[in-house]
């Protein structure tokens, strides 16, 4: 099926849409002898990682200096973080707090000017996004989306909002929208378009996609995709391809010049959350409640079941679930990280499983949850570990392990600094709550 839409190049223009002041104290820490203001040549600043410590008014969130090994600074948040992601082009960390209502943003210091990296000292951004439960986040190339669930009892509907790194340094977002339905939902960032999840009734689940167009700093709606996708959940994008999340399989919306052609893929399964990577030509679904992994080829509508686990099975025997997954910065690696605590690597040129590695000694069942990140430019990837108040420091090629401890269990985990480049466009950023699928 063909939807249209009018092509208008209008440039994305930043606008202060839904900002308000935010509690910026800081009261940031910084140890002694450190010195945040010096240079690199491109490619060598190995980042930052971005965790917060949930703990009511006195929450915070810190900043651990790759390079140096050192918890550089700390930053008070105005409410707890539920989630920490990275923008698009690294610089910053996106400080979800659902719970209450409000996104904050933490310039990690580290960015590129002309041919080299600069690493100041962190600070947080004077405002914050606003709006109804912030809850799914996504990053396409070097756009990204907040989607806002609202609440359909309080008569407040969905939203989302748009923006880049440009946009943040400029104080603000590029554009946002209000949606004609509450909905747990999806909003996915293309060049110029959004395709937002939309709900037949209010507060029911989403079951398809409407096409958004930006007009400057706002944003015109083009229609609805003709497919139906009942329990739209997750989303991501390759190249020109689009693909969402549903009870049936996978709705893959492809887009030709004004329009996209969109089909439905299917899957014995529900698929509840999809990734992708700009260096890999499949798509990957991963499937709910069964935790199974499929590579998705949207261009030869097919779904191809990967077998992940490599026989891993929990204490009772049964298979092991993923709790979280990421593609590496290069796309050479998909990892998972399973119910049982160990990190799977598997090898994207085949999906073969490389290795396992033991990280976790317990996985909570309730509080905050391990998170798994990834560097933008190295062969590392990080995961958090609440039961044991640490962070783990993987080294992809080695396969080695590197623990920094805590005095508290860390709620979210982003890494920041310079991306690397791909060689082509959609970067995914999809990233999972806890919350019913």
């Amino acid at each position: 099926m063909k939807r249209y839409f009018s092509p208008t190049g209008a440039a994305l223009l930043a606008a202060s849409v839904l900002l308000a002041a935010c509690n910026n104290d800081t009261g940031g820490t910084e140890l002694p002898g450190d010195d945040h203001d010096h240079e690199h040549e491109h490619g060598e600043a190995a980042g930052r990682l971005v965790f917060t410590h949930a703990d009511g008014a006195n929450s915070r969130v810190y900043v651990h200096d790759l390079e140096s090994g050192e918890t550089i600074n700390d930053f008070a948040l105005v409410h707890p973080a539920t989630g920490v992601y990275t923008s698009p082009e690294g610089r910053y960390a996106v400080i979800v707090q659902r719970d209450n209502d409000q996104v904050e943003f933490l310039d990690s210091g580290i960015h590129l000017h002309d041919d080299h990296v600069h690493e100041d000292a962190p600070s947080m951004l004077g405002f914050t996004l606003n709006g109804v439960a912030p809850t799914h986040y996504r990053v396409n190339g070097e756009h990204a989306t907040v989607f806002f669930d609202g609440d359909n009892g309080a008569g407040q509907m969905s939203s989302f909002q748009l923006f880049s790194d440009e946009s943040l340094a400029d104080g603000g977002v590029l554009a946002s929208r209000t949606l004609d339905t509450a909905h747990h939902g999806v909003a996915e960032p293309l060049e110029g378009l959004v395709l937002a999840s939309h709900a037949a009734t209010s507060g029911g689940p989403a079951d398809g996609v409407t096409v958004f167009e930006l007009h400057g700093d706002h944003f015109h709606g083009e229609g609805e995709l003709a497919t139906a996708c009942p329990g739209l959940h997750g989303a991501a994008s390759h190249g020109v391809y689009s693909v969402f999340g549903c009870q049936d399989g996978v709705l893959v919306a492809e887009l030709h010049g004004d329009h996209f052609h969109d089909a439905k893929v299917a899957v014995p399964e529900r698929i509840a959350t999809v990734l992708g990577h700009p260096d890999v030509e499949a798509l990957i679904g991963v499937s709910y409640p069964d935790g199974n992994l499929y590579a998705i080829d949207p261009e030869a509508g097919t779904a191809t079941q990967v077998d992940w686990r490599d026989g891993a099975v929990d204490g009772g025997g049964a298979p092991v679930a993923p709790k979280a997954q990421a593609f590496d910065a290069h796309g050479e690696h998909l990892l998972v990280l399973d119910s049982e605590g160990d990190l799977h690597v598997l090898e994207t040129s085949d999906w073969s499983h490389r290795a396992a590695l033991a990280l976790l000694d317990t996985v909570p069942g309730a509080g905050p949850a391990p998170t798994l990140a990834v560097s933008g430019s190295g062969d590392q990837a990080f995961v958090s570990d609440p039961a044991a108040q640490a962070l783990h420091i993987v080294d992809l090629e080695a396969l080695s392990v590197d623990t920094v401890n805590l005095d508290f269990a860390p709620t979210g985990l982003a890494w920041t600094g310079t991306v690397a480049a791909h060689d082509h466009g959609g970067e995914d950023g999809d990233h999972e709550h806890d919350h019913e699928h």
